[in-house]
């Protein structure tokens, strides 16, 4: 093979330019780097990274070691674990042990000459001292899971007794009779612990325990069925419940038993089967950040951790009685209501309650709302979150003490998000539906790309970094843009969207609340003129640059953006979805938008006055928050507001920025409110800002005239809406 001497010769270029282009660091200029990469596909040259890692002393890898990749529950942890330490910068390496002590011993013994960062196991071992005795690495960064073994320092899992005692309490208060359960060795701690708490709760009850080694479990299924079954059997896993249902299919005729699980979150139903889940993909995530941020020295693992579970979820698809019961929902063109439209038929089988969409543009809701003229059509409605305050007493009617279930989901809003999405003047009028927030998607292979990042500090003299602010935000879209720099890999650096004043206000006004302008006095309203100005300049000076959109909404610039066409899009969350799918879904970046202070989108949801159908809306209501539901909309391109859809892996893989906006409760703004907490007409008042900005597109004022004519209005508007 050709070697790094071979590649400078060819190219031109001394020995240590040619390394720090292989190993992406260094000051080499844009030519070298192309010299340096031709010269290296010409001679065939390959890079060793692992002879490279062991060369630097570490191989910045982690191992995972495990019974068996087909175990749901393993898998989903190896997965949760592999995505979140390769964000982190980290490699890792399986290893399955078949839960066989001798595989085991065998996989520390090649594992201990990779020199690791670090060992994850779900170990089959009698003692911990065998890791510590064969590892040079810190004990505190070998993390044992689920099975707690002697002398084990660092030890994760779930807290397998409570689940015991939960599925203890649903088996009495569902009054089965004979109960089997069906585990793991008794020897791993968490099979003991869950078996005897479930035992302990049921005690005098007719309950018999089969503890079996993983490679005979499938043999002794089998056998399971040559005897009287009990009413209920409990699994400690998945594999163990798929098990019995084929060996019941092959080797029984008796009726098929009621089986209840432990299991790993899964968003999908298996008939006839209960789960109580435990999120596997959240604990892997857990374990990787709190493993590197040990290996890293910010802080120390403590010593035993346990997860919450959560819990039994009821997937229950009887149909109901048919009474003809039905129900009208008005709702937006959007990812959320095509998703919604798949699923109504499980809102069907489980209430028996006929759902019916009526889908209308976001103008056209606002004309029905606005007018109230076929407002009676309707038993639930979907309103964009800005017109809350201004219609939503004279559409909707209050929600609390409707019922129980729904005051839980009330009750378990975050303040923030209730201020925004569901209270009129302290009264709970609506529930978020699809909320949203702006966000900044970009491409991440292309700022990562040594060779754009050299070209940007060619012609910038600083590094390629996201914005912080919307000056570098411009000069990125310039970067970007070939308009201006002819060697740019996209043909745009962003879009902007000229069909609406609306579209058009909310692009100025992300970068007037970048520099903390103002809107709402206690007097009035007013934009402060001096960064009023200076926002609708920054505006200005990305619309003389960008893709020009003449759309009338966001999705063609999300469109475009997942076509390749441009390098950065700033969108609400809700209308991004379909970018995960494109060709570029694994290359995308998501970030704070510039100034840090996003606008607040998205949809609520809410009961109309005039319905004479309260319970079928409840009941819809109700149904749409499930976590079942939820992760279902989520995996399906639609935007929801259950905050747990982010511990699902699967969809955080797909929307990583889930997970990030979920611990932010929607930190963000937009003014709906007078200073007195009254509401005001949003659109009308984002009409009024958009119309003046149209104005300055046109060449017809400049943008200090803009600002005054936009201050005057809003004062006409204000006393206008106080009148």
């Amino acid at each position: 093979m050709p070697t790094i001497k071979d590649i400078a010769r060819e190219a031109g270029v001394s020995h240590g330019t040619v390394s720090n282009v292989l190993n992406g660091k260094g000051n080499v200029s844009v030519r070298k780097i192309q010299l340096v990469e031709e010269a290296a596909r010409k001679l065939g040259y390959k890079i060793n990274y692992k002879a490279k890692s062991l060369r630097s002393g570490a191989t910045n890898s982690v191992s995972i070691i495990i019974p068996s990749i087909e175990s749901e529950e393993y898998a989903q942890m190896y997965r949760g674990l592999d995505t979140a330490l390769t964000k982190l910068g980290y490699r890792t390496h399986l290893y399955t042990t078949h839960d066989l002590p001798n595989n085991e011993k065998n996989v520390i013994k090649e594992i201990a000459e990779e020199r690791v960062t670090g060992i994850v196991t779900i170990s089959c071992l009698d003692n911990a001292n065998e890791y510590y005795s064969e590892m040079s690495i810190p004990r505190e960064n070998i993390l044992f899971v689920n099975r707690e073994l002697p002398n084990a320092e660092k030890f994760i899992s779930f807290d397998f007794h409570k689940a015991g005692a939960e599925i203890g309490t649903f088996i009495t208060d569902n009054q089965y009779g004979s109960v089997g359960i069906f585990s793991d060795e008794v020897k791993f701690s968490n099979e003991k612990t869950f078996a005897d708490a479930i035992a302990q709760h049921l005690k005098g009850q007719d309950v018999k325990i089969i503890h079996v080694p993983l490679n005979q479990s499938y043999e002794k299924s089998f056998e399971l069925f040559q005897e009287e079954l009990p009413e209920i059997i409990v699994t400690s896993s998945l594999s163990k419940a798929y098990l019995l249902k084929t060996a019941h299919v092959f080797g029984s005729v008796q009726a098929a038993p009621n089986i209840l699980s432990l299991g790993a979150v899964q968003p999908m139903y298996v008939d006839k089967l209960m789960v109580y889940h435990q999120n596997y993909q959240l604990l892997g995530r857990e374990i990787a950040n709190l493993l590197i941020n040990q290996v890293n020295q910010n802080y120390k693992i403590k010593n035993k951790i346990l997860l919450e579970n959560d819990g039994i979820r009821h997937w229950d698809i009887t149909t109901q009685e048919n009474k003809e019961r039905s129900l009208s929902i008005l709702t937006v063109t959007s990812p959320t209501t095509d998703a919604l439209l798949k699923l109504l038929p499980h809102f069907t089988k489980t209430t028996g309650i006929k759902a019916s969409l009526t889908i209308k543009s976001y103008d056209e809701i606002y004309q029905i709302i606005n007018d109230k003229a076929d407002i009676h059509d309707y038993d639930v409605i979907r309103m964009d979150m800005a017109w809350l305050p201004w219609f939503g007493k004279d559409i909707f009617q209050p929600l609390i003490h409707l019922n129980r279930q729904l005051d839980q989901l009330i009750d378990e809003l975050p303040q923030q998000i209730k201020n925004n999405y569901s209270q009129i003047e302290e009264t709970i009028y609506a529930i978020p539906f699809d909320p949203s927030i702006q966000m900044l998607f970009y491409r991440k292979d292309l700022f990562e790309d040594p060779k754009i990042k050299r070209m940007y500090y060619e012609k910038y003299k600083k590094q390629l970094s996201l914005p912080k602010d919307f000056e570098a935000y411009n000069e990125l879209v310039q970067f970007f843009s070939r308009s201006q720099f002819v060697p740019s890999p996209t043909a745009y650096g962003a879009s902007v969207t000229l069909g609406k004043p609306e579209l058009i206000a909310l692009e100025f006004l992300t970068r007037y609340y970048a520099l903390n302008g103002k809107l709402v006095r206690d007097k009035g309203m007013e934009l402060n003129k001096k960064k009023a100005v200076k926002a609708l300049g920054s505006y200005l000076e990305v619309v003389s640059v960008a893709q020009q959109l003449d759309e009338t909404w966001w999705g063609e610039a999300v469109n475009s953006f997942a076509r390749g066409e441009t390098a950065m899009v700033i969108g609400f969350m809700n209308h991004v979805s379909r970018i995960a799918h494109s060709d570029f879904g694994n290359f995308i970046g998501s970030a704070p938008v510039p100034g840090n202070n996003p606008l607040l989108g998205g949809g609520v949801i809410g009961i109309s006055k005039y319905t004479d159908k309260l319970d079928e809306a409840v009941r819809f209501l109700n149904w749409v928050n499930t976590i079942e539901i939820a992760e279902q909309i989520s995996l399906l391109g639609g935007t929801t507001a259950n905050a747990k859809v982010s511990n699902n892996q699967t969809i955080s893989a797909l929307y990583p920025w889930l997970y990030e906006v979920s611990k932010t409760n929607f930190a963000g703004v937009r003014d709906t409110k007078f200073s007195d907490g009254k509401g005001f007409n949003a659109k009308q008042f984002e009409q009024i800002v958009g119309q003046q900005i149209e104005r300055v597109l046109s060449g017809a004022i400049d943008a200090e005239q803009a600002i005054d004519q936009i201050n005057h209005d809003l004062s006409v508007f204000f006393h206008d809406s106080k009148s």
